[in-house]
C-alpha cells in the first residue's frame, strides 16, 4: 500500500461554547491498488465500456455500475462487480452479470432514447434509481426501478430542467444529470447536474465558475424537495494548443453517513489529460431554491465545498483518466473502502480503470 500525499485540508470551522461541532474531518485515503480493463472486452457479445457511476449493494457484497452507451454498441444497461480483495492487495473484479435497463411500460430502450450516467441502489426495498443525461431531444430523466432493470417509472422534474428548443431554457446538452446517490437511510435521493440550467448562469470557463445545481428527492413521493447551488470551479488547465477543447464539471456524487456529500469534479483539457478533484459538499447553511426556474446567484448562498484530495497528470504513480464513478464499499480488515472507475468512452486509447482506496472508517458510520 502507498499513501497518496494531496495538498488539500479540510477547514475546519472554529467551535465556540453555543455553536454546534462541526462535522469530523474525512481522512485522506490510501489508494490500495488499480484494475484495468482494456477497450474491446466484450460481456455476452456486447462491448464493455462506458462505466458511469457505481453503487454499492451490502446485501449481496457487490456493486453496480452503469454504462453511457445510448444503444451504438448494445441496449442501457448496467453490470454487477465483485472485488477481489486478498492479503491487502487489490486483485480485480470479477464481472458477475449484465443486465438491460427496461423502459416505462417494459422493452428495451432503442437507440438514443438513454443516456444512463448515475446509479444509486436500495437493497432493502428491491429497487434502483438512475439517470439519465438526455435523449436524442436532450430531455433528461430519472428513473426507478426493481433491482433486475424492470417495472421502471419515470420521476417527475421540475419545470426548470425542462430544455427548450431555442436551448435558452433547461439542462445544457451533455451537461444535465452526473452524480447520484442516496442517503444512508435511503429516504432522500442527491442528484446533481454537470454545469448549471441554462437559464442560470454560464458553463465552466477558464473564468467563469458554473452554478450547477444539487437535487434533493423524497423516494416515497418520487418529488423533489430541496435544491441548491453548487459552484465548479473554473477550467484549471489551458489546453496544451490554442483553441483546444477544455472543460470542468461534476462528474460523479457520493453520500456520507452524517449527511454530507462527497463531490467530484473533471477537468479535461486537450493535450494536458484530466483534473480531478474530490470535494467535500455541506448544504446545512446553504439557501433551498426549490421552486425557483431561474437561481437569483445575489440572493442565494451556495453549498459549502471543502477540497478532499485530488489527482493530476502530476500525482505520482497514478495514472489519471475520465472519471466518472464513485462508491463507498465494503469495510475490509477494519478500513473503509472507496472505489471509482473511468469512463473509456468506448475509445480504444483509453481504458476502463478501477481504483480502489482504503482510510478509517466514516464519522456517522
Amino acid at each position: 500500500m502507498r499513501h497518496l500525499l494531496f495538498s488539500a485540508a479540510l477547514a475546519i470551522a472554529p467551535l465556540t461554547a453555543f455553536a454546534q461541532s462541526a462535522p469530523a474531518p474525512l481522512p485522506k485515503p490510501d489508494l490500495l491498488g488499480e484494475f484495468v480493463l482494456p477497450t474491446g472486452l466484450s460481456i455476452n457479445g456486447v462491448g464493455l465500456g462506458g462505466l458511469s457511476d457505481l453503487s454499492y449493494d451490502g446485501q449481496t457484497n457487490s456493486f453496480y455500475t452503469i454504462s453511457d452507451d445510448k444503444g451504438d454498441f448494445g441496449p442501457p444497461r448496467f453490470y454487477t462487480l465483485k472485488l477481489d480483495v486478498a492479503k491487502g492487495r487489490f486483485a480485480g473484479l470479477d464481472i458477475a452479470s449484465e443486465t438491460v435497463l427496461q423502459k416505462p411500460g417494459g422493452g428495451a430502450f432503442g437507440r438514443s432514447e438513454a443516456d444512463g450516467e448515475g446509479i444509486a441502489v436500495d437493497p432493502a426495498h428491491d429497487r434502483m434509481f438512475w439517470s439519465s443525461e438526455r435523449n436524442a431531444k436532450g430531455v433528461p430523466a430519472i428513473y426507478e426501478a426493481k433491482l433486475d432493470g424492470s417495472d421502471a417509472k419515470m420521476l417527475p422534474l421540475p419545470p426548470a430542467y425542462q430544455p427548450d428548443a431555442a436551448k435558452s431554457h433547461g439542462t445544457r446538452d451533455n451537461l444535465s444529470f452526473e452524480g447520484l446517490d442516496l442517503s444512508a437511510d435511503g429516504k432522500t435521493l442527491y442528484v446533481s447536474t454537470e454545469n448549471a440550467l441554462i437559464q442560470d448562469g454560464p458553463m465552466a470557463t477558464f473564468t467563469d465558475h458554473s452554478p450547477a445545481r444539487i437535487m434533493e428527492i423524497d423516494t416515497a413521493t418520487g418529488k423533489p424537495t430541496a435544491q441548491y447551488i453548487y459552484m465548479t470551479d473554473t477550467i484549471p488547465a489551458k489546453p496544451a494548443k490554442e483553441g483546444g477543447s477544455a472543460d470542468n464539471g461534476i462528474s460523479a456524487l457520493a453520500t456520507l453517513p452524517d449527511g454530507r456529500l462527497v463531490l467530484v469534479e473533471r477537468n479535461y483539457s486537450a493535450g494536458v489529460g484530466n483534473n480531478i478533484r474530490f470535494y467535500i459538499v455541506d448544504l446545512s447553511g446553504a439557501t433551498n431554491i426549490n421552486g425557483q426556474d431561474k437561481a437569483d446567484l445575489s440572493k442565494i448562498t451556495p453549498a459549502k465545498k471543502t477540497l478532499w484530495f485530488a489527482l493530476t497528470p502530476d500525482t505520482p504513480d497514478v495514472k489519471v483518466d475520465n472519471l466518472e464513478d464513485l462508491a463507498f464499499g465494503p469495510v475490509i480488515d477494519g478500513k473503509q473502502t472507496l472505489l471509482t472507475a473511468t469512463d473509456n468512452n468506448f475509445n480504444r486509447h483509453q481504458a476502463t480503470r478501477f481504483k480502489l482506496f482504503t482510510m478509517p472508517p466514516l464519522p456517522g458510520k
